[in-house]
């Protein structure tokens, strides 16, 4: 009974830290992005959005992934401002590039920077201010 126990608390130990690295890397905050933080996402604009915590959501032309800028309304960023300077454009977004068991392609869905005809739009990599 002593080595089943001994067994039994080797791998619940092993599991528990797997399942607390997953926690941690999964909700981690996005602070200081840095440009190697970031991939290069390119689309055409079909939606801008206001959602919820001032966060501002933007949809791709055949891309599945849910894009926004965090509390972008907060940082002086507007709907009617975006949209009439990305709506029905090709732009450049790079968001942050990080695997998480949300997102196994490791594209979440934070923007960190949005180029439209090689104008910087919105920029918060701190290397590149």
């Amino acid at each position: 009974m002593k080595k089943t126990g001994r067994i039994f608390f080797s791998i619940s130990s092993i599991l528990f830290i797997i399942f607390m690295w997953i926690a941690i890397q999964t909700f981690k905050p996005i602070r200081n992005v840095q440009p190697d933080d970031v991939i290069e996402i390119t689309g055409v604009v079909t939606k801008i959005e206001e959602k919820g915590g001032f966060d501002i959501a933007i949809t791709l032309q055949n891309d599945h992934h849910y894009y926004y800028i965090n509390r972008g309304l907060q940082q002086g960023l507007t709907i009617q401002q975006l949209q009439e300077e990305l709506m029905g454009k090709k732009v450049t977004l790079y968001s942050i590039h990080r695997w998480t068991i949300f997102t196994r392609d490791k594209i979440m869905g934070h923007i960190s920077k949005i180029l439209v005809d090689d104008r910087v739009i919105f920029n918060e990599i701190k290397e590149e201010e």
